[in-house]
């Protein structure tokens, strides 16, 4: 039985990341009426959406906090008439929404799908409640440009012996679809795959070069990388703890030992230094319950106030309070003190718990 609806900012778009990478492999077509076989390129397309929690709108089932987002994906070849759409359901659930903003908790959903070269246009939609964002980009696939695949920006790559979800073979790849890494984070992670391998003695040489926007260099590291398979997934952890708040350019170069470069891709990311708790707290829950927190006087002026200066109010007043305490103090109260139809910090008891804390 749902015991409270709770709406995040209604009139505002669903703000998300999506990060396409694509991947190649072959496909083997067996005609059994001519007896024949041919081997043929394909290629995966596989979208990291990341869905920041406060922008979903959330139900409270008893003491399970939820959201059910609905995401519509539509694929468009451009170059003549095939279209696919698909479009997932999904439920998350917050443990309670002041750990939600401390951890800056996001939503990772990962899907994708085959296709051969070509060109498309891609839209995701993601809706929650009264709420709708959508993301629209296009992909050009092109053997030509695939001897490896796009690179994967990770937060964590892990051995996954048990296929977990977000497996790659026996690896866990967590994607990191912002491409941004703040101070919780001290390195980050790629992975990307290298096709057309001619496994023999030789090694490939692998130059991992990172660059700030105006291309001076920040730092180049090699490695080697035996060939073993036709084609091989490599995975690198780059500490990021002494970079500086920026935007950076990752280079991957694939040579062989003798320097001849065979293949080269490139990603961006940036580094924030400051954790941003919140950049702002409007429309999270309780946002605007401050009437146990001033008089009865200033709660009377602040109804008054145009939409604009409530908004003026509210931000000064919790640039002075501390939302997450506040915002426990709520949850604490609703699961201690709710009577019947009424919300635990509407009753007496969870109005003095509220406003004092704890006893």
């Amino acid at each position: 039985m749902i015991s409270v609806l709770l709406l995040f900012a209604i009139a505002d778009p669903i703000h998300f990341y999506a990060d396409p990478i694509v991947y190649r492999s072959t496909l083997e077509i067996q005609d059994t009426i001519m007896q024949t076989t041919r081997v043929e390129d394909i290629f995966y397309v596989e979208f990291n959406c990341g869905i920041p929690y406060h922008e979903l709108s959330f139900e409270t089932y008893d003491t399970l906090i939820i959201t059910k987002t609905s995401i519509v994906f539509l694929l468009k070849n451009l170059e003549r008439p095939d279209s696919i759409v698909d479009t997932l359901y999904r439920q998350y659930t917050i443990p309670s929404f002041s750990q939600a903003a401390q951890q800056q908790l996001l939503f990772l959903t990962q899907f994708g799908l085959h296709v051969p070269e070509g060109s498309y246009a891609y839209d995701i939609t993601v809706s929650s409640g009264d709420k709708t964002g959508s993301m629209a980009d296009e992909i050009v696939i092109s053997k030509d440009n695939y001897r490896m695949s796009d690179i994967l920006i990770a937060k964590s790559i892990v051995y996954d012996t048990i296929e977990t979800y977000l497996h790659k073979g026996t690896l866990r790849v967590v994607p990191h679809p912002s491409h941004v890494f703040n101070e919780r984070y001290s390195k980050l992670y790629v992975y990307y795959e290298i096709y057309d391998i001619v496994p023999d003695s030789s090694r490939f040489k692998i130059h991992y070069i990172v660059t700030d926007t105006a291309g001076t260099l920040i730092s180049q590291i090699p490695r080697f990388v035996d060939k073993h398979y036709g084609s091989q997934a490599i995975n690198f952890g780059l500490s990021i703890q002494d970079f500086e708040a920026g935007t950076y350019v990752l280079t991957v170069n694939i040579s062989s030992e003798d320097d001849e470069l065979i293949t080269q891709k490139k990603t961006l990311f940036e580094i924030r230094r400051t954790v941003q708790k919140e950049v702002s707290y409007t429309n999270l829950p309780y946002y605007d319950q401050i009437e146990y927190f001033v008089s009865a006087k200033e709660y009377r002026a602040f109804q008054n106030f145009s939409e604009e200066g409530k908004q003026h109010y509210l931000d000064k007043f919790w640039r002075e309070n501390d939302y997450f305490d506040i915002t426990q103090r709520f949850e604490d109260a609703d699961r201690r003190y709710s009577q019947g139809s009424a919300v635990g910090h509407k009753t007496d008891r969870g109005r003095i718990y509220v406003k004092y804390g704890k006893p």
